[in-house]
Order: structure tokens, then sequence, then C-alpha cells
């Protein structure tokens, strides 16, 4: 589009008006078109660690269920608070991850990030299924 307008070729109405906005807020669709870019090749990068953000959900679900099947048969304690407590701390965790990738306005090694967050899923996975019901 960018192209189209720059000649000065004669063009219809409503793309004479289109050429005039493009040219006033040319520096502003230049950046906006930029970020875009880059939120899209930051949620490329969020997609390319789901796998192992589900691998370590379910490695923490396998251990706390075993956990949990050891509570029982020791006639354990539940603890409902725990169990809350766990399982809303795994959503704070991920939608601040996802948030914090999507606007961090620097260069970050991501990979990092991601293995710390997959990491904390994980744990807090194992620690909700610890402490579900003992009796369903």
């Amino acid at each position: 589009m960018g192209q189209r307008f720059a000649d000065g070729s004669p063009l219809f109405i409503p793309d004479t008006v289109l050429r005039r906005t493009w040219v006033a807020g040319q520096e502003e669709i230049e950046v906006a078109m930029v970020g875009t870019q880059l939120v899209g090749l930051r949620a490329g990068n969020l997609v390319r660690f789901l796998p192992l953000l589900i691998l370590l959900y379910a490695v923490g679900v396998a251990d706390g269920l075993s956990k949990r099947a050891i509570r029982q048969a020791q006639a354990g304690r539940e603890s409902a608070s725990l169990y809350h407590r766990a399982k809303y701390a795994q959503v704070v965790v991920v939608a601040t991850g996802v948030g914090g990738v999507l606007v961090w306005p620097t260069p970050v090694s991501w990979e990092f990030c991601w293995l710390l967050v997959a990491d904390v899923v994980g744990v807090l996975a194992a620690g909700q299924w610890a402490f579900y019901k003992k009796h369903v």
C-alpha cells in the first residue's frame, strides 16, 4: 500500500484520502506495524514452549496424584485451602507469563523465563493434586 501511494499517479477519491492519511501518520503506522510483528513473534515463541508446559503440568499431576494416594493410605489430612491456592496460583503464573511476554518492552531471554514458568506450574500442579479430596 505504501509503495502504491509513493508514486505520484492519480488515484480515485477514496484512495486519495487514504494516501493523505498514510502520509500524515506514516511514522505511527510503521510503529504499529512493527509492534504487531513483535507481538506475533512473541506469541509464536509462546506456542513453541506450550508442549513443555503441558508436559511439566502432566508430570506435576502424576506426582500430585501419587502423593494423594500415599496420603489416603496413611490417613493424612486434606487441605482444601492449599488445593485452591495452588489451583489459582497456576492461573496467575500463566497469565502473568503470557502478559509479560507479550508486552515487555526490552529484549529478554524468553527461553529461561518459559522454563521457569513451566517449572513453577508443574510444582503448583503437584501441590494442587496432592491436596485433592481424599474421598471422591
